[in-house]
């Protein structure tokens, strides 16, 4: 797998985070939450889907950062 494959992967796993996180937190905000029609189990679901897509997030950002060392260094090896 080169450099461009890792970068690509963990920019999809951002996007992917950062939909996930808008359609949980547009569930949590809905009016059937606000006006206290929404089951608990629900409302649960959502903050566990919110909570999937921060951690998805921070890995997918933790990917891009570990792709961007790794050509660091070997800029730095060729140099």
């Amino acid at each position: 797998m080169n450099i461009g494959s890792i970068n690509q992967n963990a920019l999809l796993g951002l996007n992917n985070g950062l939909n996930q996180a808008s359609s949980a937190s547009q569930k949590l905000a809905s009016s059937e939450q606000l006006n206290g029609e929404k089951s608990s189990q629900e409302t649960a679901k959502d903050l566990i889907d919110l909570k999937q897509a921060e951690t998805q997030v921070q890995i997918s950002a933790r990917v891009a950062q570990t792709a961007g060392d790794v050509i660091g260094s070997i800029i730095d090896i060729r140099a």
